[in-house]
């Protein structure tokens, strides 16, 4: 077979494993459940876009709860940046956070992963609350003060996720044309107060904002 052949011939039909493939397919995962949502997408349409067999996309991820499960994944517990995040000084975690999720958000790959978890967390029941865990066990509880830790990780989450979908699903204006230090002004302090401040403290003419 001569070498256009043989490019021609691997450019037809599924492929099988290679070094390549798991990345193709979490691509590939990627946009379909950002196109669709979760409850909308299946293990075949996503081969089919990764251009492998389906039984591959098993053989990697089991199950499309699995497969979604590590779309949404973006950052690993141990990841050298959540360590360096924990190890600076408890001060200076909230706007560091925020910068830190800010550039996860906006990298070409991670902002494509971003609106299929927004999309399918609305979409469906099963998918929010497997983010939810993630985003608590995997980054905000290894950040938080010891007391109310899953208060001050809820409250941090609620926070993100909601500027997340604001500045990226949704596009509001003055979210999304923001620059990363305006949105840290307003922002960082929040996430500042809930990581190590004072939960029972009132916030200006107002109660605390983290019930017991």
């Amino acid at each position: 077979m001569t070498g256009s052949a043989a490019s021609a011939s691997r450019g037809r039909g599924p492929r099988g494993g290679d070094a390549d493939t798991r990345g193709d397919i979490l691509a590939a995962a990627a946009r379909i459940f950002g196109d669709k949502g979760y409850a909308a997408s299946s293990l075949r349409a996503i081969a089919r876009d990764a251009g492998v067999d389906p039984a591959l996309v098993r053989h990697y991820f089991g199950t499309k709860q699995e497969l979604f499960i590590e779309v949404m994944r973006p950052l690993e517990r141990d990841d050298a940046r959540v360590a360096a995040l924990a190890s600076l000084p408890p001060e200076r975690r909230g706007d560091a956070l925020l910068r830190l999720a800010l550039s996860l958000w906006e990298d070409p790959v991670a902002s494509v992963r971003l609106r299929a978890v927004l999309a399918s967390a609305v979409s469906a029941a099963e998918v929010g609350p497997t983010m939810a865990s993630m985003m608590l066990r995997d980054l905000l509880l290894q950040l938080v003060r010891e007391d109310r830790a899953l208060e001050r990780a809820a409250a941090c989450a609620t926070q993100l996720t909601g500027l997340a979908f604001g500045r990226y699903v949704l596009a509001i204006p003055t979210l999304a044309e923001a620059s990363v230090d305006e949105l840290s002004a307003i922002y960082a302090p929040t996430l500042q107060r809930y990581l190590d401040g004072d939960l029972d403290a009132p916030l200006p003419g107002g109660e605390a904002d983290v019930p017991r």
